[in-house]
């Protein structure tokens, strides 16, 4: 399953409708609103340890992917279960050197905003990672060509 940064993860590309990704994936174990906004649509599949969320005011389509799943990989490289100094200097240090870092009580997270992707950290290990579909301008997303995808 490999981070494509601005596009998905794998075939699952930014964009994609829920039949599109019902074609990919099958059925969501879970499908809900998120309770604190909804304008957000999330599936939910417990198999490949990922929740997909749909932007309804976009009609529908896949705007963010957060994942656990230990296949995850960037340049070939495994992410999930990395130590924190390793996943940002050797596998994402090429393409992303600018990091945010935010200090919890029992995590941290390391987002950059350019490519809206963001690791979660536990006890010094990337636990998982969100990626999201960035932003062209302050209202409007920079939505991957589907037709370049195959979609």
């Amino acid at each position: 399953m490999e981070i494509k940064l601005k596009i998905g993860i794998s075939n699952l590309v930014f964009g994609m409708t829920q039949k599109d990704v019902i074609q990919i994936l099958g059925n969501p174990d879970e499908n809900r609103f998120d309770k604190d906004d909804d304008n957000k649509l999330i599936y939910v599949y417990y198999k490949q340890k990922m929740r997909l969320t749909f932007y309804v005011s976009e009609n529908y389509r896949l705007g963010y992917i957060e994942s656990a799943n230990e296949k995850l990989t960037f340049n070939k490289f495994s992410v999930i279960n990395t130590e924190v100094k390793t996943a940002k200097e050797n596998i994402f240090g090429q393409a992303i050197t600018d990091w945010e870092i935010e200090d919890y009580n029992s995590f941290s997270t390391h987002f950059n905003e350019e490519f809206w992707f963001t690791l979660h950290i536990e006890y010094g290990i990337v636990s998982d990672i969100e990626i999201g579909v960035p932003f062209k301008t302050e209202e409007d997303y920079d939505w991957p060509k589907l037709e370049n995808y195959g979609v």
